[in-house]
């Protein structure tokens, strides 16, 4: 009987060892190597357009879009110019280096927006200009009629 039971305990025991044991690491791979261009400034983009879908109107949306430098130049983004002041873009004052990447986050307030948006952010580069867009539809914001200031009389019962 000592015998089941110590068998019993040494089969649990490499039971055990072997449902902890450590999986094999996943291999990653590896980051895409970018391959510069032959042009001093040139920028690619992971997209250069994003579609919000229907939004409610108040509601304030972002995307990122990712720039890579893929010129023999370091690229610098100088500033900006948007449709309207419900756009802001945020991005890198620094150069961005031959190779390298940056995120240009773009953000749309909806306040006041209802309908279809269409909108686009030209950044000025010292190569030049680039251009991301976005879309959306905005719905309407549920219209609520204001109570009168004296507030609702009802008529009483009269027994």
């Amino acid at each position: 009987m000592k015998k089941v039971y110590i068998y019993s305990m040494v089969a649990l025991m490499f039971v055990g060892l072997a449902a902890f044991k450590p999986k094999p690491k996943a291999k990653t791979a590896a980051p895409a190597k970018v391959v510069l261009s032959d042009k001093p400034y040139e920028v690619k983009f992971d997209k250069t357009f994003h579609d919000f879908g229907t939004i409610s109107e108040g509601t304030e949306v972002k995307t990122t879009f990712i720039l890579t430098n893929v010129g023999k130049d370091p690229v610098t983004i100088i500033g900006h110019d948007v449709q309207c002041g419900c756009t802001t873009p945020t991005y890198t004052k620094e150069p961005i280096m031959p190779g390298k990447s940056t995120e240009i986050i773009v953000g749309f307030n909806s306040a006041g927006k209802a309908g279809a948006q269409d909108k686009t952010v030209t950044l000025n580069t010292n190569g030049g200009k680039e251009i991301v867009s976005f879309k959306c539809f905005v719905g309407e914001k549920a219209k609520v009629d204001p109570m009168p200031s004296g507030g609702v009389k009802l008529k009483q019962k009269s027994n």
